[in-house]
């Protein structure tokens, strides 16, 4: 419930400096990593009822966008990852719900660590098959391209 309502006052937040520059602000940035090891893609279990998402999420002030998809992915899963590829951008107008944003995407491996709930939710290892229809904001997408080796720029 936590997480639902820090989604939605992100949001609201971001809409009034949206109203306030008449527009004229970029959307928000985040990174996300897919990571597959036998046949199973590492996934959250949204906490707030959204569905899966890879690990990921906002890019911060002073950070760039590979580390915040190495602390997220740290913060949400209990994993170090490393990154070995890209997938693509995803810049879709209505890609998330809650704010305008993009959202950059790269494949990666597990390094060291074990599994751990955070308040995104639960990590956990699901084929594609299994999550198929059940994922949320564009990772359906993301996903798809990842699984057919193209990368996605539009």
């Amino acid at each position: 419930m936590k997480e639902k309502i820090k989604g939605i006052l992100a949001g609201l937040i971001y809409r009034i400096i949206v109203l306030l520059t008449l527009g004229q602000i970029s959307p928000l940035l985040g990174a996300g990593i897919i990571i597959e090891q036998d046949g199973k893609i590492l996934l959250i279990d949204r906490s707030d009822g959204l569905g899966y998402t890879i690990p990921g999420g906002i890019v911060r002030h002073r950070e760039t966008v590979e580390e915040c998809v190495l602390r997220e992915s740290r913060e949400e899963t209990g994993y170090t990852v490393k990154i070995t590829g890209f997938v693509g951008v995803y810049s879709a107008l209505n890609r998330d719900p809650r704010f305008r944003a993009i959202a950059i995407t790269y494949k990666g491996c597990v390094v060291e660590g074990a599994p751990r709930t955070s308040g995104e939710g639960a990590p956990c290892w699901r084929t594609p098959d299994e999550v198929r229809g059940h994922l949320a904001f564009d990772c359906e997408e993301m996903l798809k391209d990842y699984l057919s080796g193209r990368l996605h720029y539009l």
